[in-house]
């Protein structure tokens, strides 16, 4: 009889040791650190200068193209204008896009609040889309190098668009 707890006792050990080392390594995934980030363009996750720059972005405005808003400027692809999720460090960043720079709609989500875009290259073409990953009707945006040629969204895109792609 005492063969048998000095045999199952160290599997018993071992069993409490797995099970341990396995709620430790849950704990430390439920407890990783999230931040939620409100930004009005996506050079966060993009590795290209011209974000920062503005070259070839896209400048989505809150309101008609005649009027002053706020704004937000994306590069390239974006496939939701609700945001996107960034890991770096052991950080999870979610960033929530919104247009900023005051005027109405500064604070705003984009998605499904935009009224005009300009796209500020001679290069870089656009299209806009009426859901994410580039679904449904869309605009064509041609671009423009000087950055002072808006275009105001169609009516079925007009407060109405969730994702942009180059054109």
């Amino acid at each position: 009889m005492n063969a048998k707890i000095f045999t199952s006792a160290p599997v018993r050990v071992m069993t409490f040791a797995v099970a341990l080392l396995a709620s430790l390594a849950t704990a430390t995934q439920a407890h990783a650190t999230t931040v939620d980030s409100y930004v009005s363009n996506n050079c966060d996750t993009m590795a290209s200068s011209d974000c920062w720059t503005g070259t070839n972005v896209l400048i989505v405005h809150y309101s008609p193209i005649s009027s002053y808003s706020a704004s937000a400027s994306f590069l390239g692809n974006v496939p939701s204008y609700s945001g996107a999720t960034g890991a770096a460090d052991g950080i999870i960043t979610n960033y929530h896009y919104v247009f900023s720079g005051g005027g109405a709609g500064s604070g705003q989500g984009v998605r499904n609040n935009a009224a005009s875009v300009l796209a500020c290259s001679s290069a870089a073409n656009y299209r806009v889309y009426y859901s994410p990953s580039y679904q449904g009707h869309s605009q064509y945006i041609s671009g423009d190098w000087g950055c002072d040629d808006g275009v105001n969204l169609d009516s079925t895109l007009r407060n109405n668009n969730a994702s942009q792609h180059w054109g």
